[in-house]
């Protein structure tokens, strides 16, 4: 009996690491209480975070309210940037 809830308890841990990394928690649970909740826990952590790109300089979520395309290499940059910090093309702030 012991087994079985300390199984549980740690798919319910992978669950909720999987939940943080942007993934399906209860989906990891499935799978990690089918499994192996040490396979499911390993495969979360293997698989790369899910959610918004993050923007280095500023520490922003890249979204459209705060990035925009540069006309030229078509990277993101602020919208009040005067120039792209990628190409150094001339922007327009918006």
């Amino acid at each position: 009996m012991e087994i079985v809830l300390g199984w549980l308890i740690f798919a319910i841990v992978v669950g909720v690491v999987a939940s943080s990394r942007g993934r399906s928690g209860f989906g990891w649970f499935l799978v990690s209480a089918l499994l192996s909740p040490l396979i499911g826990f390993i495969l979360v952590m293997v698989f790369p975070r899910v959610g918004p790109a993050i923007s280095p300089s500023t520490g922003l979520a890249i979204t459209p309210d705060t990035h925009v395309r540069c006309p030229e290499c078509r990277e993101f940059v602020i919208h009040d940037a005067r120039k792209c910090k990628h190409c150094g093309t001339a922007l327009i702030p918006q």
